[in-house]
């Protein structure tokens, strides 16, 4: 496993990569969308892979997988 850290968004990050989340910005209702399931700052997430298209996006958090919209994860930076 690889552990990545930068200034980018979940979005960006490639498939079996663990990373820790930096900050939530977007728009309110999907940022508190994702605190009411776990994602917050200093939470490390771990990023299973995707679908066939891109999306959704296979994230582990918590020892739960949840599937994100590409948009959902673009509000998550890492």
């Amino acid at each position: 496993m690889i552990f990545h850290e930068s200034h980018a968004t979940l979005a960006d990050q490639p498939n079996q990569t663990r990373c820790q989340i930096r900050d939530l910005t977007g728009e309110a209702a999907v940022v508190l969308r994702l605190l009411e399931i776990g994602f917050m700052r200093g939470q490390e997430v771990f990023v299973q892979g995707r679908a066939p298209f891109g999306e959704p996006i296979l994230i582990e958090i918590r020892g739960a997988t949840i599937a994100l919209r590409k948009r959902e994860a673009q509000c998550i930076l890492v």
